[in-house]
C-alpha cells in the first residue's frame, strides 16, 4: 500500500483534529442533520475589520461563522439559501470551501 498523499492527510483532519468533538467542535443540527461544527465569532469579527466594518442600517443581526465538513453539510451552499441551524433560520452570506471545510457565514434579521 503506498504512501498517503497530502490531499489524503488534510482530509483525514478535518474530522480527526479541526471537526472533532473533543478538540474544537460541538454537535449541532443542520437542516435536520446532526453534525459536528465549529462555530467561531471571533473569525467573523476578523472578517468584518477586514472587509472595513459593519454599516448600521437599523436593523439588529444575528450572525454567526461556522465551520463544518462539506463532506457532513453536501457542497458549498449559494448565498441567500436558508439554512436552518438548531432551530433557528439563518440566511447564507458567503460560503467558502477550503480542504474539505466549508466556512459558511450565516445571518438572521430580527425586527
Amino acid at each position: 500500500m503506498g504512501a498517503l498523499s497530502f490531499k489524503d492527510c488534510v482530509a483525514a483532519d478535518v474530522h480527526n483534529v479541526f471537526l472533532n468533538p473533543m478538540e474544537f467542535a460541538d454537535r449541532h443540527t443542520i437542516d435536520g442533520r446532526e453534525m459536528d461544527v465549529v462555530v467561531d465569532d471571533n473569525a467573523l469579527l476578523e472578517r468584518d475589520a477586514a472587509r472595513g466594518g459593519i454599516f448600521p442600517d437599523g436593523m439588529y443581526r444575528a450572525r454567526k461563522l461556522i465551520f463544518v465538513a462539506t463532506v457532513d453539510y453536501g457542497g458549498r451552499p449559494m448565498p441567500g439559501k436558508r439554512l436552518n441551524l438548531d432551530g433557528r433560520d439563518y440566511y447564507v452570506q458567503q460560503a467558502d470551501d477550503e480542504a474539505g471545510i466549508l466556512a459558511i457565514e450565516i445571518e438572521a434579521v430580527r425586527t
